[in-house]
């Protein structure tokens, strides 16, 4: 399916841009706004038969989220490095990081490209980083199977979260 892109101009730009594509494909031509992500890291954090989850107030739907810990990759960080930092911020832990998965979380409309790594042999460190402004984060250690429940039951509704404790608990590393 050729696809050739005509235009494209930012309308903002901020934490993330926007921008405005013009292209032609299936013979028409398509205008479409593109939210311009840096690229993020997940983490499912296994410890034993449990995860540690976190629970944390997102303000686009205006409620706290049970979810994996996660956050964009800083420039000039790895994707390994952005999921050690995050797992130090968000959770206390340092651990051994091994690749899973990799998805785009909206391709719709968004670029933003996550990286997926599963934490084992973790470790609680003395003292986390500082968070970001508006993080408020707890974390807690969920059974891997109860984990499973409540992907299924709504409890847990993060799609990257949901995502990520179904595929590890149907193919664990």
């Amino acid at each position: 399916m050729p696809v050739k892109v005509i235009s494209s101009r930012r309308v903002y730009s901020g934490a993330v841009s926007l921008r405005k594509d013009r292209f032609s494909i299936n013979g028409r031509v398509v205008e479409k706004e593109i939210v311009e992500h840096l690229p993020s890291v997940g983490i499912l954090a296994v410890a034993g038969d449990s995860l540690i989850l976190i629970t944390q107030y997102r303000r686009a739907p205006d409620k706290t989220l049970l979810e994996i810990p996660a956050g964009k990759i800083e420039d000039g960080e790895t994707p390994r490095q952005a999921a050690a930092r995050e797992m130090d911020e968000e959770i206390g832990y340092t651990g051994t990081l091994k690749p899973f998965l990799k998805w785009y979380l909206a391709p719709g409309y968004d670029t933003e490209l996550m990286h997926l790594f599963v934490a084992t042999d973790l470790k609680k460190i003395a003292s986390r980083r500082k968070m970001d402004d508006d993080e408020n984060i707890v974390a807690k250690k969920v059974k891997l199977s109860a984990a499973v429940k409540k992907c299924y039951s709504g409890e847990i509704e993060d799609a990257k979260t949901i995502a990520a404790i179904l595929a590890y608990a149907s193919k664990p590393l």
